[in-house]
């Protein structure tokens, strides 16, 4: 049996459709669920759990075989324990995302992958603050201030568990080898074997078909980010783009996910977009469903990713599809990854200063552009994969 270990995700019932496909019935889901009811999960067969802890060494530990496999689908403090306990015969996977190895502990990365501006908001108003649940009473809030103060005080035994945690993981699933080397830098002891997959992020969905020209009256639509997380970089975003303040072009970022809407943090994005483009800079706020989303790049013109530690990639991966031209912060392991695989349509970020606006019209239309065609995802390979390891 797998026994995946995962959360409630955009992309979790998409992965369990997959492992189905290949190993039917050989799988049990655990979802661990942090809110009343699942937000994005709909799948018949997860088994939600408060405390997935608690049900492990309850249900799950009492009947493990040899033969049995662990996946980690979010690596949560609270699956430590879990890990840790399993016999030395029982073969552990990470299905990496990157975001858990990066965000936590608390401030351990953060000068490493923010940009200074962003560090110095991190740094005031983030780092080692409590922010309340606005949607909360007073007792709820009293106790995550209890538990906020908890995980700063522990932060340093939490990193000495983590790192003995990834030294017990066998099997590291992802697609990006910078990623892998990354995790091998910052992890002494982490060893584990690469094993190509890539999560469904809707790139086997039929993609909008882009426009074939813009109206002269229509704006040039730049696309900045993914999500309301400070990782984004976006003041330093909004910075490389103000010298086109002036021009006719609107800015669509996205702030639907990451830190809630009324958050300091996007509150602040939307106040300095504001500032520097007035209405035409447009924050999107109001989660869609992927569909939607997808359908909603048919319009952008360029896109603007300023994350350092990589971020966004199925929104990249997307518009790179459909053609779109991508500005990228070179020190990005995605960064790195597409220009091994020399993607033309991809520029660094900080160029972005030295074009006119004339020069990205002319980008975004293709003029001058050698379009070179990059095989992004083997699709092939993760299926050969999830047979292999889950049947």
């Amino acid at each position: 049996m797998n026994y995946h270990l995962m959360i409630d995700e955009k992309f979790t019932d998409d992965f369990i459709a997959d492992a189905e496909r290949y190993a039917p019935g050989n799988n049990c889901y655990l979802v661990t669920l942090y809110t009343p009811e699942p937000r994005f999960t709909k799948s018949p067969l997860i088994i939600y759990c408060r405390s997935v802890r608690r049900y492990w060494f309850s249900h799950v530990l009492p009947h493990l075989e040899e033969s049995d496999r662990v996946f980690i689908h979010w690596l949560d403090r609270r699956l430590y324990d879990i890990v840790l306990s399993l016999p030395a015969v029982i073969n552990v996977g990470i299905f990496s995302w990157m975001g858990d190895l990066i965000a936590t502990p608390l401030c351990l990365f953060e000068r490493e992958i923010l940009k200074p501006v962003s560090y110095a908001f991190f740094k005031k108003h983030q780092r080692y603050r409590f922010q309340k649940a606005g949607s909360h009473g007073t007792l709820y809030n009293l106790l995550l201030f209890g538990r906020h103060l908890f995980r700063l005080a522990t932060a340093r035994a939490e990193w000495k568990k983590k790192r003995r945690v990834m030294q017990r993981i066998n099997l590291f699933f992802h697609w990006n080898e910078y990623d892998y080397q990354w995790v091998r830098r910052h992890y002494p002891g982490f060893d584990a074997r690469l094993v190509y997959f890539v999560y469904d992020v809707g790139l086997e969905s039929a993609l909008p078909v882009p426009r074939s020209a813009k109206g002269k009256d229509e704006p040039l639509t730049i696309w900045l980010g993914n999500s309301a997380t400070v990782t984004n970089n976006h003041f330093e975003a909004l910075d490389l783009l103000a010298h086109l303040s002036e021009e006719h072009i609107e800015i669509i970022c996205p702030l639907s996910y990451g830190e809630s809407t009324g958050s300091l943090y996007t509150r602040k994005v939307i106040e300095k977009g504001k500032r520097i483009f007035g209405d035409r800079f447009i924050p999107l706020l109001a989660y869609v469903d992927r569909d939607r989303y997808y359908g909603m790049f048919q319009k952008v013109d360029l896109v603007l990713m300023n994350h350092i530690r990589s971020q966004a990639a199925g929104n990249v991966f997307a518009f790179l599809k459909l053609g779109k031209p991508v500005f990228m912060e070179e020190r990005s392991p995605l960064f790195q990854f597409l220009c091994a695989k020399d993607c033309r349509m991809l520029h660094r970020a900080n160029d972005l200063m030295r074009y006119s606006f004339a020069e990205l019209k002319a980008l975004s239309s293709g003029k001058g552009l050698t379009v070179h065609p990059v095989e992004i995802v083997d699709l092939g390979l993760k299926a050969e994969n999830l047979r292999r390891y889950l049947e």
